[in-house]
């Protein structure tokens, strides 16, 4: 499989994350924790063999890659989205 859609499945995986965060701000704190358990659970199950193949494995990953970054960049975010100045450029 080509390094190049390799980075762009993944990589667009970590950007619509971020993008969806950015665009509809931090949720609950929980469904973010969950997000990174779902993230570790899916990665750890191990594939049948009949779907032990680089497709699936490339659709694991984007989930994998998606839930995580979700997860893990909302605390982030919510420090970026509440930062002083933004209060003081909307008033």
């Amino acid at each position: 499989m080509s390094p190049f859609l390799v980075a762009a499945c993944y990589g667009s995986a970590a950007l619509l994350s971020l993008y969806l965060l950015w665009h509809f701000g931090v949720q609950h704190w929980y469904l973010h924790a969950i997000s990174i358990m779902a993230a570790f659970a899916l990665g750890l199950v191990r594939l049948p063999d009949p779907f032990n193949q680089p497709g699936f494995t490339l659709v694991i990953g984007w989930f994998f890659t998606a839930l995580f970054v979700w997860g893990v960049a909302a605390p982030v975010v919510a420090v970026i989205h509440h930062s002083p100045d933004m209060h003081l450029k909307h008033h």
